[in-house]
């Protein structure tokens, strides 16, 4: 089964979902490991050549907000765990 980029674009709105999860229930060892999970589909997606120059800003811009997704406020945290729910299919 090929992986596209949407395919890591579905699949990031849950992790980030678990990051959040395991970091408010105090968790931090599996926030992490979801963290760096999200941050890895956010480099796969980056991967892909079809990702036009404006998409790669954005995407940038998520994996910035993944990476301080601790210090974030609530209104970009909110942003942050909304970004990818367009793209995973079990939502709609």
């Amino acid at each position: 089964m090929s992986k596209d980029a949407l395919f890591y674009m579905a699949n990031l709105y849950p992790e980030i979902g678990r990051m959040y999860s395991f970091y408010d229930s105090g968790k931090n060892e599996a926030a992490a490991n979801a963290q760096n999970r999200a941050l890895g589909m956010v480099d796969k997606i980056l991967s892909f050549p079809d990702i036009v120059p404006g998409g790669r800003e954005e995407w940038s811009v998520v994996k910035n907000f993944i990476l301080g997704y601790k210090i974030l406020d609530l209104s970009e945290r909110k942003i942050l765990e909304k970004y990818a729910e367009p793209f995973d299919f079990s939502a709609n």
